[in-house]
């Protein structure tokens, strides 16, 4: 019976080592992402009104929807999260973006997602409110995190900004900020996971990414899946020599 209990733990720790391996890292600076948490889906509650005229890329093209918050990369973004009034003549209406991930994002050891921000512009008010979901539709109390709360990553890229309906222009040179957050704060426990998060913004708050990070292996999980194939690679030898 022990036998059979080891067996299934090892597939399923090695089905995870297998999922590791497939992510490949993302870097940013100092900051690793996993390419396999970087959202699939996107819902905007504004039907695309702001995204029609706000979308941000390196390249001068539309990215579409998912493509203006999803995909493993830092190309594209929001401008002006809830409309400012410099680009846009009639005011917008507030604004919700839903991103869902198809790899849920675990609650593990430390930081486990982040917001990227584009810092066009250094203001007080600048900033998201963010809430998560489980399950896709019930989310927890928003919480706001203050683009102060922002790292900087040494990253520099140039944007294409759609602003306002107007010609797209290409001198929007700008540092990405990263902005670490624990699914502790939203009262995730440890191991639990989420498949869905929902950001909301102020005036002139510029996003390009939320997205989880690289997971780091548990010191006392690593161990155990090296001792079990240790331990098969030597039944194996002992089955060879007989």
């Amino acid at each position: 019976m022990r036998k059979f209990v080891l067996a299934g733990v090892l597939v399923l720790m090695a089905g995870g080592a297998i999922d590791a391996a497939n992510a490949a890292t993302i870097p940013l600076g100092p900051f690793n992402f996993d390419s396999n948490l970087f959202g699939d889906v996107l819902v905007e509650s504004d039907g695309g009104a702001l995204s029609a005229g706000g979308w941000l890329n390196t390249t001068n093209v539309d990215p579409g929807n998912p493509g203006y918050l999803t995909g493993a990369n830092f190309d594209t973004g929001l401008a002006n999260l809830n409309g400012d009034s410099t680009f846009y003549p009639l005011p917008l209406p507030p604004q919700a973006f839903t991103i869902f991930y198809s790899n849920p994002i675990s609650n593990g050891v430390g930081n486990d997602f982040a917001i990227v921000d584009a810092n066009f512009s250094m203001q007080f008010f600048e900033g998201y409110d963010i809430a998560v979901s489980t399950d896709g539709v019930a989310f927890s109390p928003s919480q706001w995190v203050p683009d102060s709360s922002g790292i900087s990553t040494g990253v520099t890229k140039t944007y294409f900004c759609f602003c306002g309906g107007g010609p797209s222009q290409a001198y929007y040179q700008v540092d990405l900020n990263v902005m670490p957050l624990d699914l502790a704060l939203f009262g995730i426990a440890a191991g639990d996971s989420i498949t869905a998060i929902q950001i909301t913004g102020v005036v002139e708050a510029d996003l390009i990414r939320v997205a989880g990070f690289q997971a780091v292996p548990e010191p006392s999980t690593a161990l155990l899946l090296g001792l079990g194939l240790t331990g098969l690679a030597a039944k194996g030898r002992r089955r060879n020599r007989s």
